[in-house]
């Protein structure tokens, strides 16, 4: 039989260990997804794969405050047709992520809020999108700066990327891109962002 005693030093030194196991796993976290963030926007190819992402901005220059256009856009570039899933939606469960860089210190500009759609999986062939070689596909986000964490002015690059959600055995029949297929990342954006 333990003392009072003895079971209060337990009990705080599980709760201690609760402690250090929930900030231990909250940094990991933190330096993993910016760890990751990184090597997404530095090591990313999209050389030999089928499937294009391009990104677009409505200007190369803005002030700090206004609002930024992009346009994701997807194009097929193999000789067969090829389904993506219809809902083009932003964040790691959905299909598209825009990742930010300071062009000049080469660092990760901090998400402030992370989207993650999560959209429904499909319940049909008809909820995919055909693809014929060379025709584009996309979309169009309209943001103010602020939104994108963009506080200082500077030079930034952005990299978008598409990655289906939608696993193979989802497939209904057709030769879709799957979560299966991988990550497609965009050509590079600079934009100048003034006071």
């Amino acid at each position: 039989m333990r003392s009072p005693l003895l079971r209060g030093f337990e009990y705080s030194v599980h709760l201690l260990c609760m402690l250090f196991l929930v900030v231990g796993l909250s940094l990991g976290a933190v330096w993993g997804q910016s760890s990751a963030s990184s090597a997404k926007v530095r090591g990313m190819t999209s050389e030999g794969s089928p499937l294009e992402v391009t990104l677009k901005t409505d200007r190369d220059s803005y002030k700090l405050g206004s609002e930024i256009t992009l346009q994701v856009l997807l194009t097929n570039k193999s000789e067969s047709p090829m389904y993506i899933y219809g809902t083009l939606d932003w964040g790691q469960s959905a299909s598209l992520s825009l990742w930010l860089k300071d062009a000049v210190s080469g660092k990760d500009v901090p998400e402030e809020f992370i989207a993650d759609a999560l959209p429904p999986p499909p319940g049909s062939k008809d909820e995919f999108v055909k693809l014929l070689p060379e025709p584009v596909y996309g979309v169009v986000l309209r943001s103010r700066l602020a939104q994108l964490n963009v506080q200082k002015s500077g030079t930034y690059e952005l990299v978008a990327e598409y990655h289906s959600q939608i696993p193979s055995r989802m497939n209904f029949g057709l030769p879709i891109w799957s979560r299966e297929n991988g990550t497609v990342p965009s050509n590079r954006v600079t934009i100048a962002v003034g006071d």
